[in-house]
């Protein structure tokens, strides 16, 4: 293990000074990745289908106190975030309801996205660095040729050459680590979200079937007050 650092280090400081902004870039990348998988992965996930299959009990039962308290004790996760605010207008007409899903899906994405941008475009610039230190590297080996001695030439063009080929290297190496987290942290990502559209379209047909429900019971509540009010006056 030890070997490793070393051989990384020598290469590191064989690379030039394009390496430390290479560096910076893999740190920044490093730092993204690790805040987007604790917030992908503890913070905002959830395991959607117990959770579902628990509010849509409660909202069959009728229960919708029950069902937002629920969605409070996992508050910071997406998914109960956006139930519960469409939980909040059930008494209110369905398109309340859809609406109030929809403003909270609009907060919550973003969220989910947050980073993951700056981690596509790391990537990008960790590629063009390593390529602006090679092609620094080799002018620099072939500009010290001109006025080298000859006994040196040979020495001037492989410190040149190592220079550029190490910044290529250690450019591409947080390039493609960059791009495969990027990708990993993307699927992620579109989980979730997937998850927020499907269920918010199941919450919101669940509330409007006992929406219904609530009306026709009503309404025959009604009815039947109306027929038997109407017999006592024939009678």
């Amino acid at each position: 293990m030890d070997d490793i650092f070393e051989a990384v280090a020598l290469a590191f400081q064989r690379g030039g000074p394009f390496m430390y902004a290479i560096g910076t870039v893999g740190v920044l990348v490093l730092a993204i990745c690790l805040d987007r998988f604790i917030k992908l992965f503890f913070v905002y996930s959830i395991d959607s289908a117990p959770f579902m299959r628990q509010i849509l009990k409660l909202v069959y039962s009728n229960n919708i106190d029950r069902a937002v308290k629920v969605c409070q004790i996992k508050e910071k996760a997406a998914l109960p975030q956006v139930i519960q605010a469409g939980l909040m207008k059930v008494n209110k007409p369905i398109e309340d309801v859809q609406g109030a899903l929809d403003e909270a899906s609009l907060k919550v994405v973003p969220k989910l996205q947050y980073g993951l941008s700056f981690v596509a475009t790391f990537a990008n610039v960790s590629t063009l660095l390593g390529l602006l230190g090679t092609i620094t590297g080799l002018i620099k080996s072939f500009g010290s040729l001109a006025f080298a001695d000859p006994s040196q030439k040979q020495q001037l063009l492989a410190k040149g050459i190592s220079e550029a080929m190490n910044c290529t290297a250690f450019g591409l190496i947080i390039a493609v680590s960059a791009i495969l987290m990027h990708s990993f942290l993307s699927n992620r990502a579109s989980k979730i979200i997937d998850d927020i559209d499907r269920y918010s379209v199941t919450i919101l047909n669940a509330v409007s079937e006992q929406y219904r429900t609530i009306r026709n019971r009503v309404s025959t509540v009604q009815d039947s007050s109306t027929v038997s009010r109407d017999k006592v006056i024939v009678e």
